[in-house]
């Protein structure tokens, strides 16, 4: 159990980054109605069992679960409003448990980009991609600005996750999937920044760099899933900053980076391991009770310091611990929740199952210190 760590200067409830001392929640609010009386409930089972922070994950593909100020368009007509996330908020400050939003960018876009159509990518084959924001263009940059101050401004804390997964053609995808050049207006645009040799991934790079930019100005680290960091390592025109706190939750292929290529690159991460910590309301059912995946139960499988080696194998990759007084670039570990069906299970149900997960996952960490 961690006592309650806040800031002096503000008296908000502290994440646990800045002291590695990490042990976080994600929950898809972006799919998944959740009322603010369950919320508020698991942010004070959250505090019982020794978590840090909740990470809110506000916006998905077809729903943005927050009417945030400027964009309340946007907002399904059961999002939560201001009277929503103020009791939300209270109740966080009141548990000592941080709050960290994230506004899922530049893909699971659609339901942003309602209104803003001009802002969809479109590939080389002129095929629109709802969901996915051209992040070639200033205005949508703009845009991303815009919402992650508006996150912000809602949710106080001291880290914000810019999210930035899936924006990419995953290995396991078909070649015209992952062509380099499938999204033209990126290639050109890095080029044009930068030259010949620029790509696409050089244009999310300087996407996600200057959103991190903007979270460093408000004073919040920034988060990000690991997806699409190339490692300064492998030498890319522009790296993804090692300000970003690497949320490391996949590793598609033997030749994808791996938590050590994070790592000698200079990132800090956190362990959101996907074949061990991830909760999932699916089309193909509910989740087995007490983190049961399919190496088996969360308490046999997972440690504090575990990365996935290789998705979807019994394949991990431990970092060992630095030496008393090293600054520890292992910042803790997530569970995450995500609703991919949200009508899968009641909320109810949804918050009880959770449960059987949350106290292993608290008693693992609790041993790691």
């Amino acid at each position: 159990m961690r006592g309650d760590v806040r800031s002096a200067t503000t008296g908000t409830p502290l994440s646990g980054l800045a002291t590695a001392a990490y042990r976080g929640v994600s929950l898809d609010v972006g799919r998944k109605a959740f009322s603010v009386e369950a919320v508020v409930g698991l942010i004070g089972r959250m505090a019982d069992l020794g978590f840090t922070a909740l990470h809110l994950h506000l916006t998905e593909t077809h729903r943005v679960g927050v009417r945030l100020p400027g964009v309340e368009e946007l907002a399904a007509d059961d999002a939560w409003d201001a009277h929503d996330i103020a009791r939300i908020v209270a109740a966080a400050e009141d548990a000592g448990i941080a709050l960290i939003p994230e506004i899922d960018l530049p893909s699971h876009a659609a339901a942003l980009l309602v209104g803003r159509e001009h802002l969809r990518l479109v590939d080389r084959d002129g095929a629109v991609h709802a969901d996915r924001l051209d992040i070639s263009r200033p205005e949508a940059l703009e845009f991303a600005l815009e919402l992650l101050e508006a996150a912000a401004r809602a949710f106080p804390g001291d880290a914000i996750h810019l999210g930035g997964d899936e924006f990419f053609a995953a290995p396991w995808e078909d070649a015209d999937a992952q062509h380099p050049e499938r999204f033209p207006r990126l290639v050109a645009h890095a080029r044009r920044l930068l030259g010949a040799g620029a790509t696409a991934h050089d244009s999310y790079a300087l996407f996600i760099n200057a959103l991190a930019a903007r979270a460093l100005e408000l004073g919040r680290t920034p988060m990000l899933w690991n997806d699409h960091v190339v490692p300064a390592s492998a030498a890319p025109l522009v790296p993804i900053s090692t300000e970003v706190v690497l949320d490391v939750w996949i590793r598609w292929r033997e030749w994808t980076p791996s938590v050590h290529d994070y790592l000698a690159a200079g990132h800090r991460v956190v362990t959101s391991h996907g074949d061990l910590l991830y909760f999932v309301l699916s089309e193909d059912g509910v989740p087995a009770p007490h983190g049961r995946r399919r190496f088996g139960l969360l308490e046999d499988t997972f440690a504090p310091r575990r990365f996935m080696g290789l998705a979807a194998q019994d394949v991990h990759l431990d970092v060992p611990r630095v030496p008393t007084g090293t600054p520890d670039p292992v910042l803790g570990a997530s569970l995450s929740v995500w609703c991919d069906s949200p009508d899968a299970l009641g909320e109810r149900e949804t918050l009880e199952l959770l449960d059987t997960w949350l106290v292993p996952f608290a008693r693992v960490m609790g041993e790691g210190c």
